[in-house]
């Protein structure tokens, strides 16, 4: 289950925006991702796209009635067998008046997703409308997409189903680019290494996000970075450790970032659980 610390990788979409992919959209070429080498941990399945939909909450909104709803809807994703990987509610822990709370999917490929999206307009939206009105609203408009690559996968499991997720949209600063990034996972991991070799495994875990849209002119950037976290107490000593190393200065060196922007999150559909 630890598989859960890949949460949703985006969901700070307030720094985001531009052209999103329409849930009809037929395959999308996926971004090219900066070359990393990922820790020595566990290995996981990696998606090949996750996907964000923005939720605003409506007049009759709770945690019970979006519970009831989220176990309706992972009923329908294992019934209807669409190669859902995990999916997830990710909640601000910020305001936002664009949305109040984001449904993250993960998916294996573009085919899985289209057909996914098919089958969910053809069989159940109509129906699940119905269920949600004057729970929680969406739209179509409000979809965003991205591609992951690993930076490291968690060490140690977390079974809880809940995490924490904080992500950072980053911009190359001029003369500078992917072969960076690279250099700084690179010492990031080995950071990591010896921060666990002292205290022990973490669920911590690290991606860096390429999106399939085309960020506007207000809100540039040219990855996106993100850490899970399996509790607050977890992230405040990871923090407080990097801020201590060598290697946290070079990143502002090599990029200009906007976040952390923090999430709690929970999954609420796994494939094969």
């Amino acid at each position: 289950m630890y598989r859960i610390i890949i949460l949703s990788l985006l969901a700070a979409l307030s720094a985001c925006g531009g052209d999103k992919q329409a849930t009809t959209s037929v395959a999308a070429e996926k971004p090219e991702a900066a070359p990393v080498e990922t820790s020595p941990a566990a290995e996981i399945p990696v998606p090949y796209m996750v996907e964000y939909v923005w939720h605003q909450a409506d007049q009759n909104f709770s945690e019970e009635a979006l519970k009831g709803l989220t176990d309706q809807w992972a009923g329908y994703a294992g019934e209807a067998d669409w190669g859902l990987m995990m999916a997830a509610v990710n909640t601000p822990r910020f305001d936002d008046e664009r949305y109040d709370f984001l449904w993250v999917m993960m998916w294996p490929s573009q085919e899985a997703r289209d057909g996914a999206w098919s089958n969910w307009a053809e069989n159940y939206e109509s129906q699940w409308l119905e269920d949600s009105a004057g729970i929680f609203t969406y739209s179509a408009d409000n979809v965003f997409s991205f591609a992951p690559t690993p930076v490291r996968q968690p060490s140690a499991p977390n079974a809880s189903g809940m995490g924490i997720s904080e992500y950072m949209f980053c911009s190359y600063n001029e003369g500078h680019g992917a072969e960076d990034l690279a250099a700084f996972v690179e010492l990031h991991n080995e950071f990591m290494d010896a921060y666990e070799a002292t205290n022990g495994a973490s669920g911590y875990w690290a991606a860096t996000m390429a999106p399939f849209f085309e960020p506007t002119a207000e809100n540039p950037f040219d990855y996106m970075w993100f850490n899970g976290w399996t509790s607050d107490q977890e992230r405040d000593a990871g923090w407080a450790a990097y801020n201590e190393a060598a290697h946290a200065a070079t990143a502002g060196e090599f990029s200009t970032c906007n976040g952390p922007f923090i999430f709690d999150s929970r999954v609420i559909y796994m494939a094969g659980s």
